[in-house]
């Protein structure tokens, strides 16, 4: 990530939207006045700080203290090394997990305890989650190698562990259950 990435990823997650124009005050007022603003600020900044290499100053390190400090306040966990899109949003802030493994397209909306994650310690498989996706309360997704596709919305309490097709709905009952989108064409 470089310095114009962040910029943006500012510009469309803490100032409302790539449209608006980088401006340091009106980003420092959000940032004071809006927890998930400060968050996605701070956060962002830590991976830029983690993706960088050691100078001078040892950016992974201030990185990692910038990452638990959001921990202990925030009750969100995203690894460092997760990539996400810009356009991350937040319904409720708390028990949210991602791993390092996840690869996450743009504009994903999340809702609380929600577990994006691995099954093993050294999984060498990846998460991968495409633009436009939805994730209900209490979703879980644990596995490797899972593709969830663009315009996907699961539902609340569901349980991921293999791919989702492109602009389906997927809940829970008893078993998973995948179904297109209306107006989407069948597989």
């Amino acid at each position: 990530m470089d310095w114009h990435t962040l910029k943006r990823y500012w510009r469309i997650e803490v100032m409302g939207g790539e449209h608006k124009p980088f401006k340091p005050k009106r980003m420092l007022r959000r940032i004071l006045q809006r927890e998930q603003e400060h968050y996605l600020f701070w956060f962002r900044l830590a991976q830029y700080f983690y993706r960088r290499p050691k100078g001078v100053l040892n950016y992974p390190k201030i990185a990692r203290r910038i990452h638990a400090s959001l921990v202990r306040t925030h009750g969100i966990d995203i690894m460092l090394a997760a990539e996400i899109g810009a356009g991350i949003t937040f319904a409720h802030r708390t028990g949210i997990v991602i791993a390092d493994a996840a690869r996450i397209g743009e504009n994903l909306f999340i809702r609380q305890n929600t577990t994006i994650g691995v099954r093993t310690s050294g999984q060498k498989g990846l998460i991968y989650i495409g633009d436009n996706v939805e994730l209900g309360a209490n979703v879980c997704i644990i596995g490797e190698d899972i593709h969830i596709g663009d315009n996907v919305t699961i539902g609340a309490m569901a349980f991921i562990n293999k791919d989702v097709p492109p602009d389906s709905t997927c809940y829970t009952r008893h078993v998973a259950t995948i179904r297109p989108k209306e107006g989407a064409a069948a597989a």
